[in-house]
């Protein structure tokens, strides 16, 4: 069965999740809110929707969802599933996505929030919840029954929404389940469960502006104009982070234009080393960590000393090669300059010429005692080495690399380390040539809950 095949099968069956939970909905349906209140929260939903951020791979994230689980706590689930279709759709058609895109990420939408109040209602949540009501403590059994069961609401919305999304992009892609769900979901339920709070505290002030002043949609007004400045910060905060790596990209070419023969080599070993992290389930900042210092490894070798051995067509001399090994401790030391490279980043530079049998340098560490990050650059840029043409050899081809990488586990490797790498999927594609994951891939984490969106991976397959 072929890939378009199989993608377009798992499209159908969220549909019908989709409506069979709808049906569901309709059947236990609270009264219709009011044109007023449905109208304004569609309207800050849709905002929300179009406030949309770049996940690393494949999908778009907004803060939306709070919108969604406020509506459901206060309307029901079939009008929070209403609100979040339309809402959903709007978003959909303003980006032009493709009509499998539209159906998907409606259905999944209201998969999601008909599923987490099916789980919340028949656990004996209450709807509207008892903290939503006039003169009720806040420290009542019922009032603390309802705030629990609202964290399995915000973890079936999650869940559903997640294994959806990356399922979708795992079908269109092909790439590991694993892979997508590390780069996109992993690091980030908890945020996610934290930030789903703000929905009750959403629906709660809705509510409190409406008994008060008889006018609801003021008190959602106080909530999201801090929400939407927040997000603004934060997008901000990471272009600068983004434009900051583009320079660092710059400077790394500069210094790869001194050896043609290498061109390209510190971005194709970032991104193997962050393959390799990703797979090792490392946190996202970590991550992150490992990828800047694989591609600031040979940074040293911008010094003038290294000039002509790099431009060297024969074997260097034993007083050659003992200068070119210094490069690793000149380029730590360059990366120190930078205040937040030192710790982790700089340490790993330095020592991603280590081996794990002490045989090594600069300081012949053994074993465990080589940072992680160094580990895992060693082998991203052994594999580089192996799998680049060189004017004495072509390419060598995945079985051989793969047969040199587990010959070497245990002396120049972590075993470990090789497991990992030999078992991964991902890893092996870009061993075996495969595209290089694109910048727009690794954009930074955003607000989410999101939505598969209309990236390179699915422009390959349309």
């Amino acid at each position: 069965m072929s890939r378009e095949i199989r993608l377009r099968l798992f499209v159908a069956s969220i549909t019908a999740l989709a409506a069979t939970t709808g049906v569901v909905m309709w059947s236990v349906r609270l009264p219709f809110p009011g044109w007023w209140p449905f109208v304004t929260f569609l309207i800050v939903a849709s905002l929300l929707e179009s406030l949309n951020t770049q996940l690393r791979l494949a999908a778009k994230g907004s803060t939306s969802f709070l919108m969604h689980m406020a509506a459901a706590l206060l309307f029901g689930g079939w009008w929070a599933a209403v609100l979040a279709a339309c809402s959903t759709f709007l978003g959909e058609v303003a980006r032009g996505n493709p009509p499998l895109k539209i159906i998907f990420n409606l259905s999944q939408r209201i998969a999601a929030v008909s599923l987490a109040t099916i789980a919340y209602s028949e656990l004996g949540g209450a709807l509207p919840p008892s903290y939503l009501r006039a003169a009720v403590s806040l420290s009542s059994a019922e009032v603390q029954r309802d705030l629990g069961l609202f964290f399995v609401f915000a973890s079936v919305y999650f869940v559903v929404n997640s294994a959806a999304v990356n399922t979708a992009i795992v079908l269109s892609s092909g790439r590991s389940f694993r892979e997508v769900w590390n780069l996109n979901t992993r690091g980030i339920l908890v945020w996610d469960l934290s930030a789903s709070f703000v929905g009750v505290l959403i629906a709660w002030l809705y509510t409190r502006f409406d008994m008060w002043l008889g006018f609801g949609s003021l008190g959602l007004i106080m909530v999201i104009v801090p929400i939407v400045a927040v997000r603004h910060v934060y997008v901000l905060y990471h272009q600068l982070e983004d434009s900051g790596q583009e320079l660092l990209q710059v400077m790394v070419k500069a210094i790869e234009a001194r050896d043609p023969y290498t061109s390209g080599h510190s971005v194709r070993v970032s991104e193997m080393s962050r393959a390799i992290a990703v797979e090792l389930g490392l946190p996202a900042r970590l991550i992150e960590e490992v990828e800047t210092a694989a591609l600031l490894h040979d940074v040293g070798k911008i010094h003038e000393e290294f000039a002509p051995l790099l431009r060297k067509e024969g074997r260097l001399t034993p007083e050659e090669t003992a200068l070119m090994q210094t490069h690793s401790a000149k380029s730590a030391e360059l990366v120190g300059i930078i205040s937040k490279f030192r710790g982790f980043i700089q340490e790993s530079v330095r020592h991603h010429h280590e081996r794990w049998d002490g045989q090594g340098y600069p300081d012949g560490v053994p074993g465990k005692e080589i940072p992680l990050g160094a580990r895992i650059i060693l082998i991203a840029d052994t594999v580089d080495a192996m799998t680049t043409d060189r004017p004495y050899r072509k390419r060598l081809p995945l079985d051989v690399v793969i047969g040199e990488l587990q010959k070497c586990a245990g002396s120049q490797f972590d075993p470990e380390l090789i497991t990992v790498v030999v078992a991964s999927v991902s890893v092996r594609r870009l061993i075996d040539g495969a595209l290089p994951v694109s910048p727009g891939e690794h954009s930074p984490l955003g607000s989410r809950r999101f939505s598969w969106s209309n990236s390179r991976l699915w422009r390959r397959r349309a």
